[in-house]
């Protein structure tokens, strides 16, 4: 044990001189980033309101599914150009690198979130996890162009839910 002591003691200077070089480097990395803001909407997923005994409903597939495929129809390349068009995102680069590479941005920079819960299923009686809600995100430098932008993409999942919704009744 003293031996260990005695080698700490040694070596004290090197040990402080590499803690002090890292977390020098870390905390002038941490201020020098530049700050990302994130700004999401919650879209509640509903039941049918109808009783199923009276109305047979036309959407009989599971929320997950049914998100994906709204995702699908969403995040095309003609509706995410357009995004980037209308909030002229990405202003250096929407010159120099091609239409996909700007398309292929704006996926990285959008974010979804399945919401799961307990949830007690009415027909068996048991506790089952279920997706009761998923939040549409998107990532950007100004914290006004993320509010947009996420509204903006809030908004054509509802539509698009909408035109499905219809398509399939």
């Amino acid at each position: 044990l003293m031996q260990g002591f005695s080698a700490v003691r040694r070596r004290i200077k090197p040990m402080a001189v590499a803690f002090g070089l890292i977390f020098g480097s870390a905390a002038l990395l941490a201020l020098l980033w530049p700050a990302t803001y994130r700004s999401s909407g919650t879209i509640l997923i509903e039941q049918q309101e109808v009783p199923v005994e009276f109305v047979r409903s036309a959407v009989t597939s599971y929320a997950d599914q049914r998100v994906q495929m709204i995702s699908q129809r969403v995040m095309t390349s003609a509706n995410l150009l357009g995004i980037v068009d209308k909030y002229k995102l990405y202003p250096g680069d929407r010159e120099r690198v091609a239409r996909e590479a700007l398309v292929d941005r704006m996926r990285e920079d959008i974010g979804l979130r399945m919401i799961s819960a307990d949830v007690v299923d009415p027909r068996q009686g048991r506790t089952t996890k279920a997706t009761i809600a998923f939040a549409v995100s998107f990532e950007s430098r100004s914290p006004v162009m993320a509010a947009q932008v996420a509204n903006e993409l809030t908004t054509l999942y509802l539509s698009e839910n909408v035109e499905t919704r219809k398509q399939l009744a």
